[in-house]
């Protein structure tokens, strides 16, 4: 910390601190919170929100309507599949059939559900390594009604959470490093019962989750991009400079052409068919989530529920800490740097990302209400602090997370 500099604006005194933004928390000089217009799909939120808080439930936790929506979506690489296999199986000469086929099984590829992996520098940790860690999860399936977890790993991003991954729908709790390290005992029980919580989901989610990964996919395949973009050879005027604008070859510009036709006749109806389905979720999407997070708050609290999904928006300040020591080599522990940036954010840095995140509507991704919406709706329903076996020992995991730091590309 440095000396105390004064608000150009208000004139009141402000913390100065090399490696944090300087702003004043009173007037919010040099918040530089970029305008958002609120959209329909905002204004939808709050309008739940503010039912919730008045203890209103309106409507069900899952669509019909979306599920029914989504099932033709299924559907869309079968006839590649299909088509493939009858090309193999009933057209001759097999040399003719077996290119066109392959096409068909490229496009089967990438509109299929795609499988969970683990980031490459994944580090299991077992029962014998931290049995505090594994003895909190045992406690927490019991409070949340789910099976015990077999498998956890360690990784070096920011996400704590359980994942499906491989062919055999393995779950496995992946505890980023950086989202740990700005969490208190209590807040990382709070976020590991969301974890828990968050990976009850049924044929419904499943669905929806496979129908938008192929919706998501067919968007950007008919979207041009930077590849997919050929200049036209006319001049055009730049700031009272004339210059001639490139042309690329007759098949980029062919390219180029098919591309924005494409755009043109299927990029509507696909984008629209995404909007209705997410539309249709929306509340009941958002509902489930709200419940989870009143759950989470009758075992730990309202506040430290709160204060969990708050302090995670620091996860990128240790993440980007944590990444710079790892480039600097041996001058220092990665681990000993991030612990010590995670203890010293300070109180400001805190109030800025959050106000920063209310004012970008930001949340953790987009199964999640907006995160100052679910701070919001816990605060006016609060509930008592308990006190709970919160796993609170870091050297449990040190090998595993050294392992993970040593393996990072």
């Amino acid at each position: 910390m440095e000396s105390l500099v004064g608000c150009p604006d208000c004139g009141r005194e402000l913390p100065g601190d090399r490696r944090y933004a300087v702003w004043c928390q009173h007037c919010s000089w040099n918040l530089d919170a970029p305008p958002v217009e609120a959209s329909r799909e905002v204004e939808r939120e709050s309008k739940l929100a503010d039912a919730l808080i008045s203890g209103r439930t309106p409507g069900p936790e899952r669509s019909v309507g979306a599920f029914l929506l989504s099932l033709p979506v299924l559907l869309v690489p079968l006839p590649s599949l299909l088509g493939g296999l009858a090309l193999l199986g009933f057209y001759r000469p097999l040399l003719f059939a077996a290119p066109f086929a392959a096409i068909l099984f490229v496009i089967t590829a990438i509109f299929r559900p795609r499988l969970n992996r683990l980031p490459g520098n994944a580090q299991a940790v077992t029962r014998q390594q931290a049995p505090q860690l594994y003895d909190v999860l045992d406690r927490l399936a019991g409070q949340t009604g789910t099976a015990k977890l077999e498998s956890v790993v360690v990784t070096t991003d920011t996400r704590i959470a359980i994942d499906r991954i491989g062919w055999r729908y393995r779950r496995v709790l992946r505890l980023g490093l950086p989202a740990r390290a700005v969490l208190n005992p209590q807040e990382r029980y709070a976020v590991l019962a969301h974890a828990m919580y968050d990976d009850q989901r049924g044929m419904h989610d499943r669905v929806l989750g496979a129908a938008e990964h192929i919706l998501d996919e067919l968007a950007a395949t008919v979207q041009p991009g930077a590849l997919d973009s050929a200049g036209n050879g006319k001049l055009k005027s730049s700031e009272g400079v004339v210059v001639l604008v490139g042309q690329g070859s007759d098949d980029q510009v062919l390219h180029s052409r098919l591309v924005q036709i494409a755009d043109a006749v299927l990029g509507p109806p696909i984008r629209g068919y995404r909007r209705l389905l997410r539309r249709l979720d929306l509340s009941g999407r958002q509902r489930r989530e709200y419940r989870i997070d009143r759950r989470i708050a009758e075992l730990v609290g309202s506040e430290p529920t709160a204060r969990s999904l708050e302090r995670l928006l620091l996860a990128d300040t240790g993440y980007r800490a944590l990444e710079r020591a790892i480039r600097r080599g041996p001058i220092s522990d990665p681990l000993d740097v991030l612990r010590r940036t995670a203890a010293e954010i300070p109180d400001h840095e805190l109030v800025r990302v959050i106000r920063l995140d209310q004012a970008e509507n930001g949340r953790t991704d987009a199964d999640h209400p907006r995160t100052w919406q679910r701070t919001r709706l816990l605060r006016a329903n609060p509930t008592p602090t308990t006190s709970v076996f919160a796993p609170s020992k870091d050297d449990e995991l040190t090998a595993a997370a050294r392992a993970a730091v040593r393996d990072y590309d």
